[in-house]
């Protein structure tokens, strides 16, 4: 734990006085986060070899546990995503990340891409459970009342079928309404600083335009906070 306290306060050290965005990606474990980073960094990057070569760093002790990627967009500049597991050891250790380091918005990916993340059983209803717990956990950090808030839906959506896409909204929609969006969007202090998206994380680059979308919204909110903050 104090090789990762002082791993991100040396990154928070080299980057102070930029003027880069810092995001943080949390969610639990499996739920598709390092594929989500790796895609944006890396065009062309195949899931498969993200996979691949993150079990290959763990085995040869080379993963640091976290993953921190510097980035650029024409909407918003620069920006730095750091990506933390979100298994029993490391969901502990995510208020390091938000206090030592000024975040300015979050990702919290869900897995909605599972073979059976839509089955209704026990197992499926803790691990939604212990999302939904987090998820409202860091709304209501101090350091983060004002970050944007992006509730990420990593969905797998291989057909154009109608009738199979509305099936897959409805599914998604019962997530959401499991995850506590409803109630989330009924807050009022929630509704300049929370978003709820579907992507499919694994099928997405920086250069797509759904992720410039969420940017452009992100600058958008973030620009609302602060004129809050300011009045």
């Amino acid at each position: 734990m104090l090789q990762c306290v002082s791993a991100v306060s040396d990154r928070f050290s080299s980057l102070s006085g930029t003027q880069s965005y810092q995001f943080l990606m949390l969610g639990l474990e499996g739920a598709g986060k390092t594929t989500f980073l790796y895609k944006l960094k890396i065009n062309g990057y195949k899931k498969a070899d993200v996979q691949a070569d993150m079990v290959y760093l763990k085995e040869v002790k080379q993963d640091p546990g976290y993953h921190f990627e510097e980035l650029s967009s024409p909407t918003i500049g620069q920006y730095s995503i750091w990506e933390v597991p979100g298994n029993d050891v490391m969901r502990p250790l995510w208020p390091m990340f938000y206090r030592y380091l000024h975040i300015h918005g979050v990702f919290f990916v869900v897995d909605a891409f599972s073979p059976t993340c839509f089955d209704l059983d026990q197992e499926n209803f803790r691990k939604l459970s212990k999302a939904r717990d987090a998820l409202f956990h860091l709304l209501h950090e101090d350091e983060l009342r004002v970050s944007v808030f992006f509730l990420v839906l990593n969905v797998n959506r291989s057909t154009e079928d109608a009738a199979k896409k509305e099936e897959e909204e409805q599914e998604e929609n019962a997530l959401f309404e499991m995850l506590g969006v409803p109630e989330i969007e009924q807050m009022v202090h929630m509704k300049t600083r929370f978003r709820k998206v579907v992507l499919n994380c694994a099928n997405i680059s920086r250069k797509d335009s759904n992720w410039e979308n969420i940017l452009k919204d992100f600058r958008k909110m973030q620009v609302q906070i602060q004129s809050q903050i300011g009045s």
